[in-house]
């Protein structure tokens, strides 16, 4: 099935194709030990994530308008149907080429921490117009 795969290192989101056997998830999410499920849109479209991601070495980031932290390494986007059960996203690739913006690595997400002066809860209006996102 059809899927997109987001990968912040290169910068691409691109077409994947998906088998529909879970474990496949985690060669797309670089041998992830295990992932975590972030829902991005109402239409029920999700991003698959390593769990672990915030621990690997030389790791990349990006941010979803409609999440409002920055997510680390590669993602698997997929849609869910009314049983959990993983479809197609319905989300077209230019809508997620729009609701996405790549970060960098984590000296470059530390440096934009470097000139707050609070915590952020909310790392949207750093990088989109709309401070609330598109959910």
């Amino acid at each position: 099935m059809l899927a997109y795969l987001i990968n912040p290192k290169d910068q691409k989101i691109s077409a994947a194709k998906y088998s529909g056997d879970y474990q496949d998830i985690y060669t797309f999410l670089n041998d992830a030990r295990a992932f975590d499920v972030v829902r991005l849109y109402e239409n029920q479209d999700v991003a698959f994530v390593d769990d672990e991601g915030l621990y690997v070495e030389d790791q990349y980031f990006w941010i979803h308008k409609n999440y409002p932290t920055p997510l680390a390494g590669n993602a698997l986007i997929l849609g869910t149907d009314e049983e959990g059960e993983s479809v197609a996203p319905q989300t077209k690739i230019t809508d997620l080429n729009d609701d996405i913006k790549f970060i960098g690595t984590r000296y470059e997400l530390a440096l934009l921490h470097k000139f707050l002066k609070d915590d952020v809860e909310d790392y949207r209006p750093f990088f989109f117009a709309s401070e609330k996102g598109a959910a």
